[in-house]
């Protein structure tokens, strides 16, 4: 009996293991372009760089990189204000936790975070906050695909791109093409829902042949979702959302730019123009690469797709690789997981929490509908900014 049942646990372990193939084809994505990544580095010249590297830059890029935060959560207050007004200042660390979750967790779990922590926090509805994180992420998705036609067809005219990058050159327009492809047709999708309900009703009939014990919850699920999607119903949103997007990442990019100075990488461009334009590129090409699934915080696609952007814009291999990481891990990834991790420790203490509490699902995820709208229509509004 005994040995059965060890059996039996040990079958369960393997099978857990099994059904979690996403986590380790990241693990397999991340390990693969690493090694890819470290093998075009000269250790030698590695450690000089990191030795000689000004490091004061850093301190200002940081404060950015957090600026570029809040209007990340003013932005959220907006895409959230036709279900109900969130003060930014309650927004401001839920988004803080979600992207700590990101760069902690496997295949940007860390929207899933944000949305449960928003619906634990406020009494919300968690499908709603999700639908507000997707469009987030649309909006985020078409801005960078937008600098990337912007500023790769200017550099090209300008030279920048060095003479065996041809190939890098036709391999970005198919990439880019595709990448904008798929998320205008998510936007696309998700306007349909908002502005057209008869679209919505199309889709709800589909739900209606899932099994009996699912088509309740389901329903429930892309109701409250859908709620979400009414901040899309006008042109005049869609304007709004994409000029909002735009602090968020002239924030960011600020943080690449600054960060380049530790590493000297101006003095391969003969004007400012050129150096902004640089840079540009590759903030929109290495924030496209982490929706590559990998392990953690998009660790190996990020420095992959930023070194060799760096290569193809006539870079040294070895200094892009070395800005490629620092850029990446000290000014983005651990300020964040820092200040994330501490908000989180707060939370836990004051309301007597656990950690699998506060970052999992609320305890009740039916999203009810109250008079035939999602629960997160029902709750009282919040106050202003």
């Amino acid at each position: 009996m005994n040995h059965s049942s060890d059996a039996h646990k040990r079958n369960s372990w393997i099978s857990s293991i099994a059904t979690r193939w996403h986590l380790w084809a990241g693990i397999a994505i991340s390990v693969a372009m690493l090694l890819f990544f470290y093998r075009q580095l000269e250790p030698g010249e590695l450690k000089t760089l990191l030795a000689e590297a000004n490091y004061v830059y850093l301190i200002p890029a940081i404060a950015l990189y957090f600026v570029g935060v809040y209007f990340r959560a003013y932005r959220w207050q907006y895409l959230l204000a036709p279900m109900r007004r969130f003060p930014v200042r309650r927004l401001y660390p839920v988004v803080i936790v979600g992207y700590t979750a990101n760069n902690l967790l496997p295949m940007r779990l860390g929207e899933l975070v944000r949305s449960y922590h928003l619906a634990r926090q406020e009494n919300f509805s968690a499908s709603s906050a999700l639908g507000s994180v997707a469009v987030e992420r649309v909006f985020d998705g078409l801005t960078l695909v937008a600098v990337v036609a912007v500023a790769a067809p200017w550099l090209l005219l300008m030279g920048i791109f060095s003479d065996g990058a041809g190939v890098s050159q036709s391999t970005a327009i198919v990439l880019a093409v595709a990448v904008g492809a798929v998320f205008g047709g998510f936007l696309l999708f998700f306007t349909l829902l908002a502005a057209w309900s008869g679209f919505a009703s199309l889709i709800e009939r589909f739900l209606i042949l899932l099994p009996a014990k699912l088509q309740a919850p389901a329903l429930r699920f892309f109701r409250s979702f859908v709620s979400a999607l009414g901040i899309l119903s006008s042109p005049r949103k869609h304007l709004m959302l994409v000029l909002l997007s735009l602090p968020v990442w002239l924030g960011e990019g600020s943080v690449y730019f600054l960060v380049s100075y530790s590493f000297d990488i101006g003095s391969y461009y003969d004007s400012m123009l050129a150096y902004v334009l640089v840079i540009a590129l590759l903030t929109a090409t290495s924030n496209l690469a982490t929706g590559i699934p990998s392990a953690v915080g998009g660790i190996g696609p990020f420095e992959v797709v930023a070194q060799q952007t760096l290569i193809a814009l006539g870079v040294g291999a070895t200094v892009a690789g070395a800005y490629s990481v620092f850029v990446h891990l000290v000014a983005l990834w651990l300020p964040v997981n820092i200040a994330g991790l501490a908000i989180i420790v707060v939370i836990l203490l004051k309301q007597s929490l656990s950690l699998k509490q506060l970052l999992g699902a609320p305890a009740d995820e039916s999203d009810e509908l109250v008079d035939g709208r999602p629960a997160a229509n029902s709750s009282p509004a919040g106050g202003a900014p």
